[in-house]
């Protein structure tokens, strides 16, 4: 990989297509993790692009009333790409026209989800196996989002050998406005290194820009995945769970940190808020467990603590648990 003098800032903007966007920081598409609390909480901490949690294609076609909600654009949060699944060229067609409809200001087609379930419906990276029918999807979206921009995530295969570099040109051909790689084999799922080499090569061969995902943990990564490999944009994941700062902390240009526990309680604190405009106080406080071992996590907080923040119904709760069993935390006061 050559160093590339003209490499962009990670402050610069950047467009996609018709689509200008403030930075090239975007925040990857999680299951059951990217809700709207949580891509509002991204762009509080300065994402330029913030994504949907993968969205079924069929649920939209048949206008299943909990995954049209999973549609809806807050204003806050745009500029927003609806992240879409699926292996049927009208079933994502229909699905990708309702989700321009519903606000997004660009709509991404899910090539790379490697989860069983996902992949034996043909949808997820198993797409990526069968060629003509990722272009026929690609171009099928293209035009039913029109003028809307389309993007593609990718792994580097499905299996054993890597095929991106043969399909995204293929897929650019069909109208993709960017790709998003993330440099592993589906079969590898998450372990080992993200090889960006893959990306490095698809940047140099492909006329769109190509978004760096996978092991995006710090300013120093993402400013190497722009300069020497070549990405116009990096995609952060897991290391931004229970860790939002990590956003600010890269457009800085600063070396990540562990905040005071007062601070992330703090955060926490806003999130729920988010959380039960969302999905209701019930629900929210069922989603925060999942939470607090991510936020948590510097702190080392004992077993017991941690099964007794897992039965909490609230966030309240479980900040007067965390006040009465870390001192810490005791100068947290929730907010009137």
């Amino acid at each position: 990989m050559n160093s590339r003098s003209d490499a962009a800032d990670i402050r610069s903007p950047f467009a996609i297509a018709s689509l200008a966007l403030a930075n090239r920081l975007v925040q990857a598409p999680m299951a059951g993790v990217a809700t709207r609390a949580f891509r509002l909480q991204a762009r509080r901490f300065g994402v330029g692009l913030v994504v949907t949690e993968m969205i079924g294609s069929y649920g939209v076609y048949y206008r299943n009333p909990r995954t049209l909600a999973m549609l809806a654009a807050a204003p806050e949060e745009r500029p927003l790409l609806v992240q879409l699944f699926g292996a049927r060229p009208e079933v994502m067609a229909a699905a990708a026209a309702r989700a321009v409809e519903a606000g997004a200001d660009a709509v991404d087609i899910n090539m790379g989800c490697p989860v069983r379930k996902v992949m034996k419906t043909g949808a997820g990276a198993a797409l990526m196996a069968d060629g003509r029918l990722a272009v026929r999807v690609t171009a099928a979206v293209v035009a039913a989002a029109a003028p809307v921009p389309v993007t593609v995530k990718l792994r580097s295969g499905p299996a054993a050998e890597v095929t991106v570099h043969s399909l995204a040109p293929r897929l650019v051909e069909a109208g993709a406005a960017a790709i998003c790689i993330h440099p592993r084999l589906a079969v590898e799922g998450r372990k080992g290194r993200a090889d960006h080499r893959v990306t490095a090569a698809l940047a140099e061969a492909l006329a769109v820009p190509v978004i760096a995902s996978g092991d995006v943990d710090g300013p120093e990564r993402a400013a190497w995945l722009l300069s020497e490999c070549g990405a116009a944009a990096v995609m952060v994941g897991r290391a931004s769970l229970g860790n939002p700062w990590i956003f600010a902390d890269i457009l800085a240009g600063e070396r990540p940190r562990r905040r005071p526990l007062v601070e992330v309680l703090a955060e926490m604190e806003v999130f729920d808020g988010d959380l039960c405009a969302e999905m209701g106080e019930e629900r929210a406080g069922r989603f925060m467990r999942k939470f607090y071992g991510w936020y948590l996590r510097p702190f080392r907080p004992g077993s017991e603590l941690m099964r007794a923040l897992f039965t909490a119904a609230d966030f309240q709760e479980a900040a007067r648990l965390l006040v009465e069993a870390m001192p810490e935390a005791a100068g947290y006061q929730p907010r009137a």
